[in-house]
């Protein structure tokens, strides 16, 4: 468990279900005050109420992270709530699976808006705060496919890879204000955005096959990452981009 968490204020996106959902209980269990936030209601009033039982803090927030409204709502009630922001994890995500000649406008826009834009909206939102914090963090979920591409996935790898850069970008501006700016890069994940394509029984055994350790992951894999970027642990870690896929990637190069 990572260690000096404890009255962090932390905000994650898309903590209804998934990867989103175990971060924010894995922050609430080292002592972080987690604003949850998902475009579900109640998924995330539910992952509220389960970290409380579990003896957290937490407050439920439905929003649109691809809306501005939203974006600045969600971040005015969790300072407001808080009393400020320590720990931004930018989560929520969509997935989109089609040739590049068979790719729809409206997709374009929906998995641009989720995906990219609504980091960019959020850390400019949280940036402001972060400062303040004197030990902000922000966590940005990207995905391996922002590293090595696919054929199926034009759209969500250029979102993905646009996180990355982001998150190199804004390491660098943020430093000389003691904020870290870090991003997780995960592999194959058991969550409800991989459950369509795992339910094909060849390509699960196809998919677990190019992974050097012979599982997919588990979102909790990824919580345990991003609890420690949170840390104070990873004070002096920043721009750093950590793939968290059992090998998968190396195995490609």
């Amino acid at each position: 468990m990572a260690k000096d968490l404890k009255g962090v204020r932390a905000l994650v996106t898309g903590a209804g279900s998934g990867i989103g959902r175990a971060v924010a209980r894995r922050l609430a269990a080292g002592g972080c005050r987690v604003a949850a936030s998902d475009v579900k209601e109640d998924r995330v009033d539910e992952v509220a109420r389960l970290i409380r039982g579990e003896g957290g803090d937490a407050l439920a927030i439905a929003a649109d992270v691809a809306q501005q409204k939203d974006v600045d709502r969600m971040t005015t009630e969790t300072v407001s709530a808080f009393g400020g922001l320590d720990v931004v994890v930018n989560n929520a995500g969509v997935g989109y699976a089609a040739f590049i000649e068979t790719v729809e406008d409206a997709e374009i826009d929906r998995v641009l808006g989720v995906n990219l834009l609504s980091v960019i909206r959020i850390t400019r939102a949280a940036t402001p705060h972060l400062k303040k914090s004197g030990r902000g963090r922000i966590v940005n979920v990207a995905s391996v496919e922002g590293i090595r591409g696919s054929g199926l996935l034009p759209v969500y790898s250029a979102t993905k890879a646009g996180v990355i850069g982001m998150t190199r970008s804004n390491a660098v501006e943020l430093a000389r204000f003691g904020v870290t700016v870090n991003a997780v890069c995960p592999g194959p994940i058991q969550t409800e955005m991989l459950s369509p394509l795992l339910a094909d029984e060849k390509y699960h055994e196809k998919l677990i096959k190019g992974v050097p350790m012979r599982r997919l992951g588990v979102p909790e894999d990824v919580a345990g990452a991003v609890a420690f970027f949170a840390s104070e642990e990873s004070s002096f870690i920043t721009g750093n981009v950590l793939v968290i896929d059992g090998g998968m990637t190396v195995k490609a190069l």
